[in-house]
């Protein structure tokens, strides 16, 4: 049985709406009667500002993704698990993404899960666990997770606003 839970947040250029969906059978486990759940923020636009082709080192930024992991009722050794994924956007594939720019032109970047930028972020790029002891009533936790953007050196394009809107999955 699949569930899905729809919310949305502004994460302008790499991120944007937010899907969260639910299998209960395999991400909630434990003893008990209860039941587990997931919110999902962006805590800000991912913006590179002004890019400039001619710098010797890439244009770096990052934004926050935020998952709120949530047990109600009562229950003991329950685990929630889920995976978080980001899709390449209207521009390119995951792992050549573009910023769609003017006259039909594109800036390429890429969206990666550590600060080194060796592992693009994809569509499971990211997974994670909560587990609690005992829940009575109702148990919380919240995991925040860093994107970091780049757009590398000397990508020589047309200037204007360049853009592209990024769908954050978070399957538990």
């Amino acid at each position: 049985m699949k569930r899905t839970a729809r919310s949305t947040s502004a994460l302008v250029l790499g991120l944007a709406g937010l899907l969260g969906m639910h299998d209960a059978d395999a991400a909630c486990t434990g003893v008990g009667l209860f039941s587990c759940s997931a919110t999902v923020s962006v805590s800000q636009p991912l913006a590179f500002g002004n890019y400039n082709p001619a710098n010797a080192t890439p244009a770096d930024n990052t934004t926050t993704i935020k998952v709120v992991g949530t047990i109600t009722g009562l229950g003991i050794l329950v685990r929630l698990s889920y995976t978080i994924g980001l899709d390449a956007g209207a521009g390119g594939t995951i792992a050549d993404r573009r910023l769609a720019g003017p006259s039909g032109g594109s800036l390429p970047y890429n969206l990666y899960t550590t600060n080194a930028r060796t592992l693009v972020w994809g569509a499971a790029g990211a997974s994670d666990s909560y587990d609690a002891l005992a829940s009575l009533g109702g148990t919380s936790v919240t995991n925040n997770y860093t994107v970091y953007g780049r757009i590398p050196v000397g990508q020589y394009v047309v200037p204007g606003a360049y853009s592209n809107i990024i769908t954050v999955t978070v399957t538990y």
